[in-house]
């Protein structure tokens, strides 16, 4: 399966195959420089950033509902751009330089642009962890500070393909980087003793009755991350 390494279109917190990304489209015309390449679809929780006209601050616009909206510095009128009549669709040129960003689920709540810029996740009720300080957000909704070079990161990475939807995870004060979602093969295949059951539960951090029995791919996902710096893999999982 190939990666996104090996199309030549590196992104340092997806190390999985490219069939893993639920945005991945292909190669298709970027719809903001129009060039014929890899490209990502920008749907529900995607923004597109935006320049106001008057003051000059970068603003982001839903990409899917492409209303026009309100400077947040100024508050006078931004036109969201003609980027086409179908699919708004990103090339990982115009992703990785910010013109738009993919939201991301994690571990300590939702990373949209917002949260990137103020360097605080949304948050979780009664988050308490060691990984990163942690204020309150109100209504027992905790936040983690994570700097914002970190959490820009997530938002020009693409979404992991899962069944309920991706909860990204951190290591070592900052994302870690998914490297797939692994069947009972892929762990028997790196299980460094060649027990993949054991090694599953070692990166669950638990063992989940039935998980391992139910190798239905449609029905169970689990999905492994990687520390970019300590290399210590963990994973996480859900079900239909």
């Amino acid at each position: 399966m190939t990666t996104f390494k090996a199309l030549g279109i590196d992104f340092p917190l997806f190390d999985a195959p490219a069939e893993d990304a639920s945005d991945y489209a292909g190669v298709a015309t970027c719809s903001f420089c129009s060039a014929q390449t890899h490209s990502f679809s920008l749907g529900i929780g995607c923004y597109v950033q935006v320049r106001c006209a008057t003051c000059g601050v970068e603003n982001w616009l839903d990409a899917d509902d492409r209303a026009n909206g309100l400077c947040r510095s100024c508050a006078r009128p931004v036109e969201f751009p003609f980027l086409g009549d179908g699919e708004v669709l990103i090339c990982y040129d115009c992703l990785r330089s910010g013109r738009a960003a993919i939201t991301k689920d994690t571990e300590f709540g939702m990373v949209s642009w917002e949260q990137a810029l103020s360097g605080v996740t949304h948050g979780v009720p009664g988050l308490k962890t060691d990984k990163f300080p942690v204020v309150d957000n109100g209504n027992g909704w905790y936040g983690a500070v994570i700097p914002s070079q970190h959490l820009l990161e997530l938002l020009r990475t693409p979404t992991p393909s899962t069944i309920q939807g991706e909860t990204w995870l951190f290591c070592c004060q900052q994302p870690m980087t998914f490297i797939g979602r692994w069947s009972r093969a892929n762990f028997s295949h790196y299980a460094p003793d060649g027990d993949g059951r054991a090694y599953l539960e070692r990166l669950l951090g638990k063992h989940v009755p039935g998980l391992w029995e139910d190798d239905l791919h449609d029905v169970t996902g689990i999905y492994v991350y990687r520390c970019p710096f300590c290399r210590r893999e963990v994973a996480n999982w859900d079900i239909a």
